[in-house]
């Protein structure tokens, strides 16, 4: 997918002092009740463009970690390693724990390793005995790298840690120096890839949670029109979307 990249000012950033996490104008902070696919906002020529953040399971080919990936369609039972959910903490509202739909009982671990450019994301399934139950909300959204993609609507913005965030680093679909593994990217990376930038695409499931399939209400022109693998669509021609919340045919 090809998104049109807004102007930034992230090389200001870049010298400035630490990038704020409060709320920016545009960015809506994901719902904690709902499940959003990742995918980077990279807009070059290599093959990150599109993909998205997955938990690759142990026997698979990164087993416990996560990659990037090629979307998967909703109606692939494996489309569930590719959606996630944020907890925010009891705490802190401003903390959050990344789940993913596949094994929703483990989260994340915030912390990479190593602390560089050849970090990993480890996805604890079954937490030690002795964990912390705080341990697992490390997340923030660093909202000075954020706003809402003028292509599908959607939120975006740039996750880290408190760890990473003091060494400026911030979750990256690598290049293929790093075999486009999810990892850690330096806040002077080029203002044209934002490859450390990932849209909020909230899960549409056809099965579950949308009502039944009705006729194209006519009396709210301006609603903004999904198709059923949460794509927002400017032309859509005859078939099932979603509008509203509801599928309809059009």
């Amino acid at each position: 997918m090809t998104h049109i990249l807004p102007a930034t000012l992230l090389a200001a950033v870049a010298i400035a002092a630490l990038p704020s996490v409060s709320s920016a104008q545009g960015f809506q902070k994901p719902d904690p009740d709902k499940w959003y696919r990742l995918e980077t906002r990279y807009n070059g020529t290599d093959i990150r463009q599109g993909r998205c953040i997955e938990y690759f399971p142990e026997g698979s080919a990164h087993p416990d970690l996560l990659w990037s990936a090629d979307q998967l369609d909703t109606t692939n039972p494996d489309s569930d390693y590719q959606y996630w959910r944020f907890e925010p903490s009891p705490d802190n509202p401003d903390r959050y724990a990344m789940i993913c739909k596949a094994a929703p009982d483990g989260y994340v671990n915030p912390v990479p390793s190593p602390l560089s450019a050849d970090a990993r994301w480890h996805y604890v399934t079954t937490p030690a005995a002795d964990a912390s139950a705080e341990s697992k909300y490390g997340f923030t959204f660093v909202t000075s790298l954020s706003g809402t993609d003028s292509d599908t609507g959607a939120s975006y913005c740039a996750i880290a840690t408190d760890a990473t965030l003091e060494k400026r680093y911030y979750m990256n679909c690598g290049d293929a120096k790093q075999d486009y593994a999810i990892n850690l990217s330096y806040a002077t990376s080029s203002d044209e890839t934002n490859e450390w930038l990932f849209n909020f695409i909230e899960r549409y499931d056809p099965t579950t949670g949308i009502a039944e399939i009705s006729e194209y209400d006519t009396s709210d022109p301006d609603a903004p029109i999904y198709d059923l693998m949460g794509r927002r669509v400017t032309n859509p021609s005859h078939g099932i979307y979603i509008i509203n919340g509801k599928k309809v045919a059009m």
